[in-house]
């Protein structure tokens, strides 16, 4: 722009003063000098055309500088707008995302539990200068609540985690109401994982159910007993079974030199069931073994709970006098009565270590019927003895024969659903206590429950 001023005020200066010049040259000048002074001016006007050529030029270029300026500037903006809707667009699906995610962990958790009350009624024996006299009749209510989750980790691996009232007691998770309303124990039930390794077999680890075959109503084992070790278990077409190691006690021996014995369960049961007259026939065989445990001290609450123990010296610590190794055959079979279900069952286990004198247990009786659905019922009657060393005594049913070995006697039952997931249900238990050993007692036990699901 300013060689264009300054090339316009030049040849206006110029034409401006060569008419006077010329003027002059023709009234004093040569010719000569003329033609020199003409020729310069032409020299200057093509030196302006240049000029003027150029400037031209220059302006074209900074027209389309400016014009590229101009669209990067429009570029950035637009840009600048696409980031910003990129990046709300960003937000949105992020948060899409975690409610996706959100919504796929919670498909993967499902919670579960049950709540029970209970009134019950106890009237027994008791020894008095070596005679059975009646004892304190005992009425008492009972809670129990459970609440637990199964949640899913990959398509074959799965797991439980389950709490419930009751203290650290094995065998119950009940909870006696009263101690001036005092706050109740919770403690965890169950904590295991479970890997289906292959079709029709599965590793589970934790504290978990027992996984063995239990037939009909019997009472060798403690529903609330839930065992802490491994276990694997397969189920293919007839054919069933399971291997397993429960640890009992873990001892911790401060002398290098001594022997720490970790009192333990290992076992295996296999089984097979088939239809027969219209309904499902199992056949099962069962061994278990407990390792260290003849005169060692695997106790709760350092009670035999009937088996034969003894102490040494001064000490109070119970010890077992016997090994305890259990074989077990259960059958049951289900068919149809009346139009309702129908099972029978037997249980009969032995004890085979050696020096055992009463070894023998077996446990019969009938169901029918099936208390789930609304306005169904079920009724049941069984008989069980069990000798003094036939079963260890830790793990059977902590009801009859208040929770011992050395007992026998019947068990009623009977149950009815109103509506879905609402069970009414009665146990009545007619025992006779040191069967074996010691002076008879009787025992009889009433219970009547309410129980909820969810």
């Amino acid at each position: 722009m300013r060689n264009t001023v300054l090339a316009t005020a030049v040849a206006a200066t110029l034409a401006l003063a060569a008419p006077q010049a010329f003027a002059q040259a023709k009234g004093s000048a040569t010719k000569a000098e003329v033609q020199a002074i003409e020729a310069q001016m032409k020299a200057l006007a093509e030196r302006l055309n240049k000029l003027e050529a150029s400037n031209t030029q220059l302006q074209s270029e900074n027209d389309q500088l400016k014009a590229v300026v101009d669209r990067r500037e429009a570029e950035i903006d637009y840009l600048k707008s696409q980031t910003r809707e990129l990046r709300e667009e960003g937000a949105v699906a992020s948060s899409e995302i975690s409610k996706v995610k959100g919504a796929d962990w919670a498909t993967k958790l499902k919670g579960r539990g049950d709540f029970r009350y209970r009134h019950e009624m106890i009237e027994s024996e008791r020894v008095v200068s070596g005679q059975a006299e009646d004892a304190a009749d005992r009425t008492r209510h009972r809670i129990r609540a459970r609440l637990g989750f199964d949640y899913k980790v990959t398509d074959t691996l799965k797991g439980t985690l389950l709490f419930a009232t009751g203290g650290d007691d094995p065998r119950s998770s009940n909870q006696t109401l009263g101690s001036s309303a005092t706050r109740k124990s919770i403690g965890l039930d169950m904590a295991y994982v479970d890997w289906k390794f292959m079709d029709g077999a599965n590793l589970v680890l934790g504290k978990q159910p027992h996984p063995y075959f239990r037939p009909g109503q019997s009472m060798f084992y403690d529903g609330d007993w839930n065992p802490e070790g491994g276990a694997v278990k397969f189920d293919r077409g007839m054919f069933f079974g399971t291997g397993y190691g429960w640890w009992l006690t873990e001892q911790f021996n401060s002398n290098p030199a001594g022997e720490n014995n970790d009192s333990n369960l290992f076992g295996a049961q296999l089984g097979m069931k088939f239809a027969l007259l219209g309904g499902e026939t199992v056949l099962a065989a069962h061994y278990f073994d407990c390792g260290a445990c003849q005169d060692n001290s695997p106790l709760y609450a350092n009670n035999g709970n009937g088996n034969t123990t003894y102490t040494v010296g001064t000490s109070t610590t119970q010890l077992l006098r016997y090994d305890y190794e259990i074989l077990q055959l259960s059958a049951q079979m289900g068919t149809t009565l009346f139009e309702q279900p129908f099972t029978f069952w037997a249980d009969y286990a032995q004890n085979m270590a050696s020096d055992v004198e009463y070894d023998t247990a077996y446990g019969v009786g009938v169901v029918l019927g099936k208390a789930s659905n609304a306005k169904t019922w079920e009724a049941g009657v069984g008989y069980q003895s069990i000798d003094k060393d036939a079963l260890f005594a830790q793990i059977i049913d902590s009801d009859f024969g208040d929770g011992k070995t050395d007992s026998e006697g019947w068990f009623l039952k009977g149950g009815y659903a109103p509506v879905k997931n609402v069970t009414l249900n009665a146990t009545y238990f007619i025992n006779t206590l040191n069967k074996d050993v010691g002076v008879e007692l009787d025992y009889n036990r009433l219970q009547l429950d309410i129980n909820y699901k969810f």
